[in-house]
């Protein structure tokens, strides 16, 4: 009798030790599509810029008297932009100019000096003959100085003329003021534009792709560009993504007010829409953009790679929660795309699905499945313990 309660007892220790498999960790699909690369029906925020941008510089040693444009005006080519200080330009003129009449009577001077210093010499002789030859090398010095001041102060005195015939400038191209730098400098303190002018009638598209979306939009893709007011729509091509100006923040971003704090915002990078047809387009217009996919051919799920494994004979599969249990399950596969270290399932999963890291140790057939991260790790600390 002792020798079956002790086999009994034996037999419930051995099951209380052999618990059940420990819980496997799944995530979200929707989450882990979202995670990078870019999902159909993505759209991003987008604005009509001009192709081709101008940019007018002001000249620092003059002074602006009145600016004529604002920021977001269209402008014509040959409006008036802004002009200088006639006043100021006047008098600079006039002082140059008494500069460059001083210079000539220098000159003449000089050369009355020299012819007369060498009619003195051929009277004399000896020692008193080379002084009057040190005398007229350094009068023909002073002349040569003074000539070349001449030229300079000439090269000023033409360049006042201009800036007074010209004392309003005028715009070069018909185009929309894209900005105004009053300080005429940039932030380093180095000379900039001081009007910006977007050029009209060559439009393309700029939208702006994040930091984890990198990868998803590459030249040559096929964008649809999407009104904001109306079903209006437009087709294009992305013909540059720019990864070498990344900033924090955007123009769009800044117009929607959103954060540019560098500390807690993203980089991102400006791509560009050569457009078929510019037809309706306003210049400045804020519109979204969609990528496009071939027709015919499925647009699957993007899943990073490293949730992927491989049989034997080269088929995909992923462990996936089925009623709260794993299990091994066939996918099929898409496009890879290999910035992103994601790859397209096209069947086999739903974004409603939930899928599991392929742990060794962990993913079998039938183990039970959380939602709790925190939970699995506890678990996995007690079993080691």
């Amino acid at each position: 009798m002792k020798k079956g309660w002790l086999a009994l007892v034996l037999c419930f220790g051995l099951l209380s030790g052999c618990s059940s498999a420990p819980a496997v960790y799944v995530q979200s699909v929707e989450v882990l599509s979202n995670l990078g690369g870019i999902a159909p029906g993505d759209r991003f925020a987008g604005m009509v810029v001009s192709e081709h941008v101008t940019e007018i510089k002001k000249d620092s040693d003059k002074t602006v008297q009145e600016l004529l444009v604002r920021e977001g005006d269209d402008v014509t080519e040959g409006q008036p932009l802004f002009s200088y200080d006639i006043d100021q330009l006047q008098l600079a003129l006039d002082k140059q100019t008494l500069e460059l009449e001083q210079l000539h009577a220098s000159i003449a001077s000089y050369k009355n000096t020299i012819q007369t210093l060498e009619w003195e010499r051929n009277a004399t002789s000896g020692t008193e003959r080379l002084q009057y030859t040190l005398e007229i090398d350094s009068a023909k010095i002073d002349l040569k100085e003074a000539e070349l001041k001449v030229k300079s102060k000439e090269t000023e005195v033409q360049k006042s003329k201009e800036l007074l015939e010209n004392a309003t400038v005028l715009s070069p191209i018909t185009g929309r003021v894209q900005a105004i730098n009053e300080e005429g400098t940039d932030q380093n303190g180095q000379s900039a534009a001081y009007i910006t002018i977007q050029q009209s009638g060559s439009y393309r598209v700029k939208g702006v792709l994040g930091e984890l979306q990198r990868g998803g939009i590459m030249e040559g893709s096929r964008m649809t560009i999407l009104s904001r007011v109306n079903d209006d729509r437009w087709s294009g091509t992305v013909t540059l993504v720019d990864y070498e100006n990344p900033s924090q923040g955007s123009d769009m971003d800044r117009y929607y007010g959103m954060s540019s704090d560098e500390m807690t915002t993203a980089s991102k990078y400006p791509f560009y829409v050569e457009l078929d047809s510019t037809e309706g387009l306003i210049l400045g217009q804020h519109v979204y953009l969609e990528l496009e996919t071939e027709a015919g051919t499925p647009s699957g799920i993007p899943v990073s790679m490293a949730f992927v494994c491989y049989n034997d004979d080269g088929s995909a599969y992923v462990w996936a929660e089925s009623g709260k249990k794993l299990e091994k399950r066939p996918v099929t596969l898409g496009a890879m795309n290999d910035m992103t270290g994601t790859v397209e399932i096209l069947e086999g999963l739903t974004e409603d699905d939930f899928i599991a890291f392929p742990d060794a140790g962990l993913c079998v057939e039938g183990a039970p499945t959380t939602h709790d991260q925190a939970a699995q790790e506890t678990q996995a600390v007690e079993e080691v313990a």
